[in-house]
């Protein structure tokens, strides 16, 4: 199972329910713990420079980062027999 050893306890809580539930449906570890990894990573957590793993705020979220506009715009073209 995924953990830190002297992580925080969010981080290793996180990362044990995610494998955990993995685990309950698929058996396959090397799978549930990238999935689990996944799940932190997403949820905000990251080894900063010091070694030590931290929590980004809302508002320093990638999600605020990016510009959501949709880059293209889609044409549907319906052909009539």
């Amino acid at each position: 199972m995924p953990t830190v050893s002297g992580g925080p306890k969010g981080l290793n809580s996180l990362l044990e329910r995610v494998y955990g539930g993995c685990m309950a449906r698929t058996k396959n570890a090397m799978r549930c713990s990238r999935i689990a990894w996944s799940a932190a990573k997403g949820a905000g957590w990251f080894k900063g420079k010091d070694g030590k793993w931290h929590k980004r705020k809302n508002d320093e979220s990638i999600k605020d980062k990016v510009d959501a506009k949709p880059t293209h715009k889609l044409v549907y073209q319906v052909d009539e027999e």
